[in-house]
């Protein structure tokens, strides 16, 4: 593990520095910190067990499309032992920065397995993939329904113009078409093929062949069959996390009309905001997006703040722990 984090030092520091920039951003948000508090600890446990058990049956929808994604490189594997390395990854992710639960997932998956890295490392991108393909998908829906005055108060918080807002979901929505063009157009073997042609002109005696053939399989494993049955999964778990999101902003005091859209629109774009490299967690742009984009609507900064981080405390304190004692668990029987 160490020696994972020593390969991606620039990664870190970059987090790192982006996660305290967004922290300091979400401090000058926030008026009162008593006030945030006091809205943190109005709210009753039961919601947020409730809250975490809705989660949870997400990571049941994204273990069952892991192993369809993995199913033609990696074979039969069991679903609760996949369960465990996808709850023991989002652990890793919460715990290191740089996104390293990603490569801390393959190495659990390969105590259980003998395994091709590559294949699913690409496999966990083609995840991704999917996951800002059904972001889009809600956000073009939710376009229909979003107040006039978001776009502008949205933007006024960020202190940017308007058509930047504009321009920036045209430049996301046209690539996400583009890349579900090249799956389905099966174009993508045509590509890899090219660059891999490139990168033996360049340099003669690097020949990576094996492993990104391997990779961009995994990556692109969503063939035509695939693809719909992939994206109503991923459709599925992104609805039922939203649902988590609306169950615990209604036990908040956020005074606006259009609570639905609202929590909505801070599901999409603070997932989106994981893009964005950050320290262990996504601590930092998570807070920062997900409150700016609720106080757009209208929410008080300090009741969007105490939701904000009640909602990432949920997404991220359970699923640590019990992340932990799965991958405790298969390492001492690979051991053993």
């Amino acid at each position: 593990m160490i020696h994972l984090i020593r390969n991606n030092i620039y990664k870190i520091l970059l987090g790192t520095f982006i996660s305290l920039v967004c922290l300091f951003l979400f401090l000058k948000i926030v008026d009162s910190f008593d006030k945030t508090l006091e809205s943190l600890t109005s709210i009753s446990i039961f919601y947020l067990v409730i809250g975490f058990f809705i989660y949870f049956l997400s990571l049941f929808l994204r273990t069952y499309r892991w192993k369809i994604l993995l199913k033609k490189n990696v074979g039969t594997i069991k679903f609760k032992s996949l369960l465990n390395v996808v709850i023991s990854g989002y652990m890793f992710n919460n715990l290191l920065p740089a996104r390293l639960g990603e490569l801390a997932r393959i190495y659990h998956l390969s105590l259980l397995k003998k395994i091709n890295k590559s294949f699913v490392l690409g496999s966990i991108l083609a995840e991704r993939v999917t996951d800002v393909i059904v972001l889009m998908l809600f956000l073009l829906i939710g376009l229909i329904f979003i107040p006039r005055e978001f776009t502008e108060n949205f933007s006024s918080n960020l202190n940017i113009s308007p058509q930047i807002v504009y321009i920036s979901l045209i430049i996301l929505l046209s690539l996400t078409t583009i890349f579900i063009l090249i799956i389905l157009s099966g174009l993508w073997k045509e590509i890899t093929h090219k660059f891999l042609q490139l990168l033996k002109k360049i340099n003669s005696k690097f020949n990576p062949d094996k492993y990104i053939e391997s990779f961009t399989e995994g990556a692109f494993s969503i063939s035509n069959k695939k693809f719909i049955k992939v994206v109503v999964i991923a459709t599925s778990l992104w609805a039922v996390e939203f649902s988590m999101f609306y169950l615990i902003g209604t036990q908040f005091n956020f005074d606006i009309e259009n609570l639905f859209i609202a929590i909505l629109f801070f599901g999409i774009f603070s997932n989106l905001g994981g893009i964005i490299p950050s320290t262990s967690g996504g601590w930092g742009p998570f807070e920062v997006i997900g409150t700016i984009v609720l106080t757009s609507f209208g929410v008080d900064s300090n009741e969007a703040a105490a939701f904000t981080i009640l909602v990432h405390l949920i997404l991220w304190l359970p699923i640590s722990i019990l992340g932990l004692i799965t991958f405790i668990i298969d390492f001492r029987k690979s051991k053993s």
